[in-house]
C-alpha cells in the first residue's frame, strides 16, 4: 500500500496534461470508461432507431434521406450497433477501463509499465471510435455487412449493392489502427513497473 503514496512520475500542472494527455493509469482508466459510456449511448440510440423502425416501418423520419428508412439503412444500423457494442463497450470498458484503473493497484505497482504507450493506446482507440462514427457520413454510407463482416454481404464494389462504398473501408482502417495499439496497451497487463 505504501508504494501508491509516491507517484511513478511528476504530477501534471495544467488541465490538458492532467486530464487529457495524462500518463496516470487511473486517469487513463477513467478515460477508457467514459469512452465506453459514450459508445453505450451511441449503441443505445442505434438500437432504439432499429426498434422504432420495426414497430413503425412506414414512419416518416426527418433525418433519413427520402423520409423512409430503407433496408440498407436498417442493415447499416444493425452493423454499426454490433460493431460499436462489441469493440468499444465489451472490450473497452472491462479491459481498458477497469484493467488500467485497478490492475496496478491490485499488484502494488505505482503505474503501468509503459505509461506513454498506455496513453497512446487510449487516443488511438478514441480516434478509431471517431472513425467508425464517421462511416455514417462518407459516400456509400456505413457498411451493411454485419459486425462480423461475413460474405456475401462483405463483398467489394457495387456488385453487392449499396453500403459497400467508403464505409467498410473506414471501418477496416479503424480495425487496422486499433489492433496494434490495443495489443500494445493490453500487453502491459503482463508487465508491471517496480
Amino acid at each position: 500500500m505504501s508504494s501508491h503514496a509516491q507517484s511513478a512520475h511528476a504530477a501534471p500542472t495544467g488541465f490538458v496534461s492532467k486530464y487529457i494527455f495524462s500518463t496516470d493509469h487511473k486517469v487513463i482508466g477513467i478515460q477508457y470508461f467514459l469512452l465506453a459510456l459514450t459508445a453505450v449511448v451511441v449503441g443505445i440510440v442505434l438500437s432504439v432507431l432499429m426498434r422504432f423502425h420495426l414497430v413503425w416501418p412506414n414512419a416518416h423520419l426527418p433525418f433519413v434521406s427520402g423520409g423512409l428508412m430503407t433496408q440498407e439503412q436498417y442493415l447499416a444500423l444493425v452493423t454499426m450497433h454490433g460493431t460499436i457494442m462489441v469493440f468499444f463497450v465489451l472490450t473497452t470498458a472491462p479491459q481498458g477501463g477497469f484493467g488500467n484503473y485497478f490492475l496496478p493497484i491490485q499488484i502494488g505497482a505505482p503505474d503501468m509499465a509503459f505509461p506513454r504507450l498506455n496513453m497512446l493506446s487510449f487516443w488511438v482507440t478514441f480516434l478509431a471510435f471517431v472513425a467508425i462514427i464517421a462511416a455514417f457520413v462518407v459516400p456509400g454510407g456505413a457498411p451493411i455487412s454485419g459486425w462480423t463482416g461475413y460474405t456475401p454481404l462483405s463483398g467489394i464494389g457495387e456488385v453487392t449493392g449499396p453500403g459497400e462504398g467508403w464505409g467498410p473501408d473506414v471501418v477496416d482502417c479503424q480495425h487496422l489502427a486499433v489492433l496494434p495499439c490495443v495489443t500494445a496497451g493490453r500487453s502491459q497487463f503482463y508487465c508491471h513497473a517496480d
